[in-house]
């Protein structure tokens, strides 16, 4: 409980920074009511600073109360600021005279902190990288470490109920921005209804993405490959030059955790202070968001206190003991805790082979398929068909950003595994509690008719009654097998070896529960449908829907498996 003074708050509204190109960004600056100098922190995001408690956390006026001068701007294009929008070609250098403006604020004190989630941590993590000593911390949550892989696509597939719907979600503004208010009520509409439209082909003509208000859409569409348009806002470069303590917050079902999870690892190996908290959290802060499983009430928000904990001690100096503490924070769902680590993966993980099994028939929750640590020797492959037409809807999972448009959180599986074109294989009953925490791996050997395809894997706690609530899932497209820069047609008929990271969780599989792994080719929408058939254009409709006949070996030769990170559960 913060026991510290709480301040009453003044609000100026549309205060104006004027930025190194002349161009006028607006901000609302909440300054508590005193003569001392206070820290500032610092959110720039493109959903409406006027509305920013909206995207999760306690209303600004809140941390001002704190004692903080509190800084909520508008980005380049979007409602109160000037400029044109362009998702993240201008975050980086924006965000540094941002930075410079509020270090500068009269009742500063000289330190700035920024935070924010998903987009908005975005624009923490680019400038931080040019602006290292005027920026003291920051703590961006559910955010990634580049705008290709695992934002836009995802080993080689269309994320599309996110790329989809965030798009439609900006077009309105922009349509008020330039006097069109019947394009903006028709935008609207549009945007609550995308989910209905989500089967349209071909993928590059959409009749609910507008182009004149929508062109980012488009403009993703023509950039399939991890090329030079997606390296420019690649993180991983920026490492080195990002010099200052992050508090990484993500969510297990959220769809940028494993950006989340790269961002901590990869400033953690070059910089001291950072840590990496992770709740069993959708992408809709701070929410598990789940009618099928209850996370208990150690699930609920704890990141705006856990926030002001951080930034007193890096902002306001006071030896708080967040630091004295372990840097890795994280909730183990099954046991509904928050539990204290030193790294991550953690150091005792046993990564474990969980093989496939079955006599041929694996098809459906009435099938053969097994699922232990034992090897196989001689067994028949499974086979089924996919069918772009009547792909495998999605059940819950990690997608954004609207909990009634696109897929998200924990759900029931049986509903989609009664069917033909779901392999299912399930462990026998645990006879003692099995911890997975850490990252999970696929080895599939497949062959397919097509020259194109995808396969889907996802890992599922099966719940003494039946209940089979999916943990993580992964998806990899045939032609993406080997590079996300160079993909290639696969031969058809012929086996290949397709070895891909399927997600991070933390979840202990209770005594009496039992592990499931889902092998099929679709998950829709979270995912876009493969056509079965090779091209990197998304020009494919209806007429080049192609069925594809699956196989999924596990024999001698080809031990189909799933490495997961076991932990000594009780230590």
């Amino acid at each position: 409980m913060n026991s510290q003074r709480m301040y009453e708050v003044n609000v100026e509204r549309n205060v104006e920074i004027r930025l190194r190109d002349g161009v006028c960004l607006r901000a609302d600056v909440y300054s508590p009511i005193s003569e001392r100098k206070f820290p500032v922190l610092l959110m720039r995001l493109p959903y409406d600073k006027s509305v920013s408690e909206a995207i999760g956390y306690m209303h600004p006026e809140w941390y001002a109360r704190q004692g903080y001068i509190v800084v909520t701007q508008d980005v380049r294009g979007r409602y109160a600021s000037d400029g044109e929008f362009r998702p993240f070609f201008n975050e980086r250098q924006d965000g540094v005279d941002t930075i410079r403006w509020a270090k500068q604020l009269p009742q500063s004190s000289g330190k700035v902190g920024m935070y924010g989630f998903s987009y908005v941590g975005a624009t923490q993590l680019h400038p931080a990288a040019d602006c290292s000593e005027e920026l003291t911390a920051i703590a961006p949550a559910f955010t990634n470490d580049g705008y290709y892989e695992d934002w836009t696509y995802r080993n080689g597939a269309l994320h599309l109920a996110f790329v989809q719907s965030w798009a439609t979600s900006l077009a309105p503004d922009i349509a008020i921005r330039q006097g069109d208010a019947e394009a903006a009520g028709d935008l609207l509409r549009k945007m609550n209804r995308i989910g209905e439209r989500y089967d349209h082909l071909p993928l590059h003509v959409h009749p609910g993405i507008s182009k004149p208000f929508s062109p980012f859409y488009y403009e993703w569409l023509e950039h399939p490959t991890f090329d030079d348009y997606w390296k420019q806002w690649d993180l991983r470069a920026a490492y080195d030059n990002i010099k200052l303590p992050a508090m990484h917050i993500g969510g297990w079902y959220d769809i940028f955790i494993e950006g989340t999870i790269r961002n901590y690892r990869g400033m953690s190996s070059r910089h001291p202070n950072q840590k990496l908290v992770i709740g069993p959290w959708v992408h809709y802060p701070w929410t598990a968001l789940s009618r099928d499983v209850d996370y208990g009430e150690d699930a609920r928000n704890v990141v705006d206190h856990l926030q002001i904990r951080w930034f007193d001690y890096w902002l306001k100096g006071r030896d708080n003991g967040i630091m004295d503490e372990p840097s890795v924070h994280i909730f183990v769902m099954g046991d509904n805790a928050w539990r204290q680590e030193r790294e991550w993966p953690l150091a005792r993980t046993q990564y474990t082979r969980f093989y496939l099994h079955s006599e041929g028939n694996a098809n459906s929750l009435s099938g053969s398929g097994t699922l232990d640590t034992n090897a196989p020797d001689r067994e028949s492959c499974d086979i089924y068909t996919y069918n772009p037409l009547d792909p495998v809807p999605s059940l819950g999972g990690n997608s954004c950003c609207v909990p009634s448009i696109a897929p998200m959180g924990a759900r029931d599986q049986r509903p989609v595994e009664i069917r033909n074109d779901v392999l299912v294989y399930t462990s026998q009953e645990l006879t003692e509690d099995v911890e997975v925490t850490g990252p999970i791996r696929a080895v599939l050997y497949a062959s397919s008719s097509a020259d194109d395809t995808d396969f889907t894997v996802k890992l599922v706690d099966v719940h003494p009654g039946g209940k089979a609530i999916n943990i993580v899932q992964g998806i990899q497209r045939a032609s993406y097998r080997d590079s996300n820069e160079q993909p290639s047609p696969i031969e058809p008929g012929r086996i290949y070896k397709y070895e891909f990271h399927v997600g991070s969780t933390s979840q202990v599989f209770k005594k009496n529960h039992r592990i499931r792994i889902e092998i099929s080719s679709s998950n829709f929408p979270l995912y876009e449908r493969s056509l079965n058939s090779f091209r990197t254009d998304r020009k494919g409709g209806y007429t080049d829907v192609k069925a594809a006949t699956q196989k999924i070996y596990h024999d001698a030769e080809h031990p189909t498996h799933l490495v997961l990170p076991v932990i000594p559960h009780r230590f």
